[in-house]
């Protein structure tokens, strides 16, 4: 099994014991002293209770790496489609550990999945909640099988705290048709020094179509919702669509075995991209960058 970084920082915390929280030592919003000025922090929230009540709960080892059983980080620090956006740890001199910038950044990533005005309807909330008692599905698992577990009234208590004028960021949803028409395109046009997509990805996201033919919607509708997986929707430098085949140079991943795509952010194909994956970008009508002869259209 190839060990990633998130993983060799999981077994350094674990081998470190620096994960002590548990279900009956949780501190409470209460117990901790709020010295952060909230009205400077986003949505009101307070950031020095976020670092040392909300923080560590992200990285609480659970006994294993498999979904319920792992903590946070294992998923949400390697996942660009993942939304609690993580940073990776930092290791360092055998110990692992978030720096005050990170943590900051964490904060600010943080603070997009909650709803001071409703509290119970925060993102961070649902997804680990189960769903018989109101959560959502999530892929990591269920993480509370009630509203009075310690981590959730913990959670619910912070988010509370903030401005109660404040509500949730909006959710952004990706088009299918502009996928359909301008994105899946891309997969079986490669650029010079680049695989196309189908090469790799045929199992995913870049289906090949039939020989001189366009994809079915049915074909189309599986590639999109595979694709999603490496969307973020509303957030182009989060979602691994984006972030794989650019150059490392211009910030992106340091390996993509289908060569590069893009060699810089300002590529106008990855500009019209990234308006999708903000939501700006809709319907059939294409933008220059993302019209293509191949495959013909009946």
């Amino acid at each position: 099994m190839t060990v990633t970084s998130s993983m060799r920082a999981l077994l350094l915390l674990i081998a470190a014991t620096i994960i002590g929280c548990s279900e009956e030592s949780a501190p409470t919003a209460v117990q901790t002293a709020a010295s952060t000025s909230a009205g400077d922090t986003a949505k009101g929230l307070d950031y020095d209770f976020y670092k040392e009540s909300i923080e560590p709960i992200f990285i609480r080892y659970r006994g294993g790496f498999v979904g319920p059983d792992t903590a946070c980080v294992a998923c949400h620090t390697v996942q660009a489609n993942a939304p609690l956006g993580l940073l990776p740890l930092t290791e360092e001199n055998g110990e692992v550990f978030w720096t005050e910038e990170e943590s900051r950044q964490n904060f600010e990533n943080v603070a997009m999945l909650v709803n001071p005005s409703d509290p119970e309807t925060s993102r961070l909330l649902l997804a680990p909640l189960a769903p018989i008692v109101g959560g959502e599905s999530h892929s990591g698992g269920i993480f509370w099988d009630s509203v009075n577990h310690s981590e959730y009234r913990l959670i619910a208590e912070w988010i509370a705290s903030g401005d109660p004028t404040t509500a949730a960021d909006p959710i952004v949803e990706v088009d299918f048709e502009f996928f359909r028409s301008c994105v899946q395109p891309i997969f079986v046009n490669p650029i010079d020094n680049a695989m196309p997509c189908t090469e790799c990805h045929s199992g995913q996201f870049a289906i090949p179509p039939a020989a001189n033919s366009y994809w079915t919607v049915e074909q189309s509708q599986l590639a999109f919702e595979e694709l999603l997986n490496f969307v973020d929707p509303g957030r182009p430098d989060f979602s691994r669509f984006l972030h794989k085949p650019l150059h490392p140079n211009a910030g992106g991943d340091l390996m993509h075995n289908g060569g590069r795509r893009w060699y810089s952010k300002d590529d106008p194909e990855r500009q019209a991209l990234e308006a999708w994956v903000q939501g700006d970008f809709t319907g059939t009508s294409c933008p220059s960058a993302l019209q293509f002869d191949n495959p013909p259209r009946a």
